[in-house]
């Protein structure tokens, strides 16, 4: 029975009108929203923070909560990881502009 389904075609699918609006939905937002340059800007920013965290957890293991601290003795990588993952964006702003920031304790 699973190999029937599998061999099948779609066993659900949109209406062709649907389908062709759905498909206009999708380019539009591709090309308005997600590619828009203030979200690239945001999204590179993103990436320079959770990038810096991470090199500055893993450079000082100081910097890292206790209960991380402790865990980082036996993975270092996953630890970090764990824990910046674990951080909202705004935490990860602020956590950034801690350790960053000259005048920031």
């Amino acid at each position: 029975m699973i190999d029937e389904v599998r061999t099948t075609g779609p066993l659900v699918a949109f209406s062709e009108p649907i389908r062709r609006e759905a498909d206009a939905l999708k380019t539009f937002l591709r090309e308005n929203l997600y590619r828009h340059y203030q979200v690239a800007r945001m999204t590179s920013k993103a990436r320079r923070i959770v990038r810096e965290l991470f090199a500055a957890f893993w450079d000082d293991v100081r910097l890292l909560p206790t209960d991380y601290r402790v865990r980082a003795e036996s993975d270092r990588a996953r630890t970090i990881a764990d824990y910046v993952a674990g951080m909202t964006d705004r935490y990860a702003i602020l956590e950034h502009r801690r350790l960053f920031a000259v005048g920031e304790v």
